[in-house]
């Protein structure tokens, strides 16, 4: 196997050298949680960082990624769900024959398994498992298996976490309420907040007229009832146009948003950097954050909420209780059953006022400064590399 650096270096003989391991191989290089947060703030700590990640070709450098500390180990492209969770069982070997890290960090379910036996064969390194979502819930909610078959599937994940669990060192759930299912001496909970790249610049005015929504594209995240619901109230505001920014995940909601794109109040673009989402989501006056009622989405903290109040843009979210304690308590939008006529009839309510918008967006931001940032929250990552022994106490 290859490796991609700019200045790789072998791992001598002796105690485990001051360098980490990242692992993932459900995540694209860039994604916001697992490299532009977490592998870059481990970089800015001095740290050496190996990553494991599905790559066709050498990745390009820039910023965090240009740091000479940074090794890249590319894995295969898997070609469908069932290849990925194949190629996942054998992940153990290349980390193990890159040598010793003083902490591997991993951040996809699939990888249970592998890194469970590299915990074996490596007792004395610190393993961390990410957790970014509740795998239980995640697994009784999936559309591809049978619905007969869900809670089985879902009890035998259990176990196996359950199994694990006593061969991991360290667990970063990105919210409280995975975290209780966790050791709590070895949690820290991480949530998964914006940089501050988000925050920087002025307040825009929200322009009344569109309305933003940003994330994974798919019928399973409401997309096909946002299109129903822009459609139903853009009969009382013919104006309002929708943007939409992510990857599309189903081919049925891919049709629709072609649809819509074909009708010209929709745009479509996937999925943007840092920089370039602030740059295209600034000034919108609805952001959406209206998932479907599945039981793993009940108790998740999307990002795109708290970018969202970062820039200032006023939220529209769909009313889960974890959610309604958040956006009710900055005062930064309102809460809504996520059905057509519910969203259309918000959507309406929130366009038709746009001083009510303004001060949505106020007082999201000042929330985001005063509460959801990740430089913030990056002292709890901090924590397992300080208990790995890779930072001084």
């Amino acid at each position: 196997m290859p490796e991609w650096t700019l200045s790789a270096r072998a791992c001598p003989p002796g105690p485990a050298p001051a360098r980490m391991a990242v692992v993932t191989t459900a995540h694209a290089w860039g994604d916001p949680r697992v490299f532009e947060r977490e592998l870059a703030a481990c970089l800015s700590w001095g740290v050496e960082v190996h990553v494991f990640v599905p790559m066709p070709e050498p990745p390009r450098r820039s910023g965090w990624s240009a740091d000479p500390r940074l090794v890249v180990h590319p894995l295969p492209v898997p070609g469908g769900r069932l290849v990925r969770f194949c190629q996942a069982l054998g992940v153990w070997w290349p980390v193990l024959r890159a040598g010793r890290f003083a902490l591997v960090q991993f951040h996809d379910p699939e990888l249970v398994p592998a890194m469970a036996l590299l915990a074996i064969l490596r007792p004395a390194t610190y393993t961390l498992y990410d957790i970014h979502e509740d795998l239980v819930l995640q697994v009784a909610s999936k559309p591809y298996l049978p619905a007969w078959s869900r809670w089985p599937v879902a009890r035998m994940t259990d176990w196996m976490l359950h199994t694990a669990r006593g061969l991991f060192s360290g667990f970063a759930p990105a919210t409280e309420a995975i975290g209780r299912a966790w050791p709590r001496a070895q949690t820290r909970v991480l949530h998964n907040y914006p940089k501050a790249l988000f925050g920087q610049g002025g307040c825009e005015r929200p322009d009344a007229n569109r309305i933003l929504y940003v994330g994974g594209l798919s019928r399973e995240r409401g997309i096909l009832m946002v299109l129903e619901a822009v459609r139903e109230a853009r009969r009382r505001l013919p104006a309002l146009r929708l943007e939409l920014i992510g990857w599309v995940l189903d081919e049925g909601t891919g049709r629709a948003i072609q649809d819509a794109v074909a009708e010209g109040w929709c745009a479509h673009v996937p999925r943007l950097g840092p920089e370039a989402l602030r740059a295209r989501a600034a000034g919108a006056g609805v952001g959406l954050v209206t998932l479907l009622p599945r039981p793993n989405y009940l108790e998740a903290l999307p990002t795109k909420l708290f970018e969202y109040m970062a820039m200032g843009i006023p939220v529209l979210a769909s009313d889960f209780p974890l959610w309604r304690g958040l956006v009710e308590a900055a005062g930064a939008g309102c809460l809504v059953a996520p059905i057509p006529a519910s969203v259309a009839a918000a959507l309406v309510a929130m366009c038709s006022d746009p001083g009510r918008l303004h001060s949505y967006g106020r007082a999201g931001r000042t929330a985001y400064q005063t509460r959801y940032r990740w430089e913030q929250e990056a002292r709890q990552l901090r924590w397992h590399l300080r208990q790995a022994g890779l930072l001084p106490p």
